[in-house]
């Protein structure tokens, strides 16, 4: 029967051809562990005196790299499963059942625990009601030095692994900015998942949010984006979609160059034939 209990980080061991850990994320994990405990229990079989890590790799690097001795576990027995293939999917499972945070969700949690640090360290302005919507409408010099102050809590490892700073928590609590009711509507839809999408949405007054929601999400849809659904609201011509290759362009130009080098080598022939065809 499963139990939960603190064990020694010294007797897990963590089976061959296990997923590469993510250094950054590895480094933030122990950062929140030293201010805010294990939030999650990592799972182990127990083997005698042993443990073998079923999930939770991220979390016992962590640990190790916070200096602690235990870590809290969901330890279970071996007469929990039928066969090595069944521990095995028990890893699998829980990493692709996994659901991840969508861009409206990544916000609204980005923008409230801003709120909250702000809150606790005295740096919301005096007499200000301290709500998303207000926070995310100021503007000016103020506003871009709260979202930097916010940015740098973070250790750097961390803003890496979560892509916080200032541009991106700007952009989060403008889309946090969205009223939560119209938010609950659009959050299944795939709008939720699309930044661009999303930021357009937010700087509409909440009337006009409104009416492009139910233009959305109707059955059939009245309009398949947003700024589809603006242009109907103001018997605009049907606005002019952006080629395939400008959508690539913007996320290329977002890479780190590693990653754009990456790329290249990816698409070497496709460079070498577009350079031929450029020659004099």
């Amino acid at each position: 029967m499963s139990t939960e209990s603190q064990i020694p980080v010294s007797a897990i061991t963590v089976p061959q051809g296990r997923r590469r850990l993510d250094l950054d994320w590895v480094e933030a994990l122990a950062d929140q562990f030293k201010t805010a405990g294990q939030q999650t229990a990592i799972e182990v079989l127990q083997e005698g005196e042993a443990y073998r890590l079923i999930f939770g790799g991220h979390r016992l690097a962590a640990a190790k790299h916070a200096g602690w001795e235990t870590i809290r576990a969901i330890v279970k027995t071996p007469d929990e499963f039928t066969s090595e293939a069944q521990i095995r999917l028990r890893e699998i499972s829980e990493n692709l059942l996994r659901r991840e945070l969508s861009v409206l969700d990544r916000s609204v949690d980005i923008a409230a625990w801003r709120e909250i640090y702000e809150a606790t360290h005295g740096t919301v302005t005096k007499g200000r009601k301290a709500k998303l919507s207000q926070v995310a409408t100021i503007s000016g010099t103020a506003a871009d030095d709260g979202a930097e102050r916010f940015a740098t809590s973070f250790s750097e490892a961390a803003r890496r692994a979560l892509g916080v700073n200032r541009d991106a928590i700007s952009r989060a609590m403008k889309i946090a900015s969205i009223p939560a009711d119209l938010r609950g509507w659009i959050a299944l839809h795939p709008i939720a998942d699309n930044q661009s999408e999303l930021l357009l949405l937010s700087a509409q007054s909440e009337e006009r949010q409104e009416a492009i929601c139910g233009m959305l999400t109707q059955e059939p849809p009245v309009a398949s984006n947003v700024a589809e659904a603006i242009a109907k609201l103001d018997d605009a011509p049907p606005v002019a979609k952006d080629p395939a290759w400008m959508k690539v362009s913007t996320g290329f130009s977002k890479l780190p160059q590693r990653d754009q080098h990456a790329f290249f080598d990816l698409h070497a022939d496709a460079i070498a034939l577009w350079q031929k065809g450029r020659a004099p």
